[in-house]
C-alpha cells in the first residue's frame, strides 16, 4: 500500500486535472469506434511515478462523465476499470516496450466491447480500431515522449520524494 503525502494529493489531483482537460479539449477523438484519446498519452507518467495510477484512474472517471448517452454508465465502470488495469500492469511489467502495449490490450478489448454493446457495432472490427487508436497514442507517441522525458533531469525531479 502506498504511503500518500500531501505533495502526493496533489500531484494526484493534477494528473487527473491534466487527464481530463485533454480529453475536453480533444472531445471530438476522446470517444467513439474510431477514437484518438490524447490524454492517454499521460500514462506514461506511471513510470515515473507508480502513484499515478490513482490520477490516472480519476481523471478517467471524470472524463468519462463526459461520454455520450447510453455509453456513460458503461464508461463510468468498464472504461475505467480498462485504464486502471493497463496504469496497474504497467507499473508491473519492468520491459517499458512490453508494458506500453497494456493500454491497447485493455482499451481495445473492453472499450471496444462497450462500443459493441451500446451502438451495436461489429465485435471484432470495434476492438480493432479502438486498439489501433491506442496504440497510436501510448506507443507510437508515448514510447518517444518516455524516452525525452527519461533522459530530462528537471522533469524527473518533479517526481523525487
Amino acid at each position: 500500500m502506498f504511503h500518500f503525502t500531501l505533495k502526493d494529493w496533489i500531484r494526484q489531483s493534477l494528473i487527473a486535472a491534466l487527464y481530463v482537460v485533454l480529453v475536453l479539449l480533444f472531445l471530438p477523438i476522446s470517444f467513439g469506434e474510431i477514437q484518438f484519446r490524447v490524454a492517454e498519452l499521460l500514462l506514461i507518467v506511471v513510470f515515473f511515478d507508480k502513484k499515478a495510477v490513482l490520477g490516472l484512474t480519476v481523471g478517467t472517471f471524470v472524463a468519462n462523465l463526459y461520454s455520450p448517452g447510453p455509453q456513460l454508465p458503461f464508461d463510468l465502470t468498464l472504461g475505467v476499470l480498462a485504464t486502471c488495469l493497463s496504469v496497474v500492469s504497467m507499473v508491473w511489467i519492468k520491459n517499458k516496450y512490453i508494458a506500453l502495449l497494456m493500454p491497447t490490450l485493455f482499451n481495445g478489448i473492453i472499450v471496444g466491447y462497450i462500443l459493441h454493446i451500446v451502438w451495436g457495432l461489429p465485435l471484432l472490427l470495434t476492438m480493432l480500431y479502438v486498439a489501433i487508436g491506442e496504440f497510436g497514442v501510448t506507443y507510437v507517441v508515448g514510447l518517444p515522449v518516455y524516452k525525452i522525458l527519461n533522459k530530462h533531469t528537471g522533469f524527473k525531479s518533479l517526481f523525487e520524494e
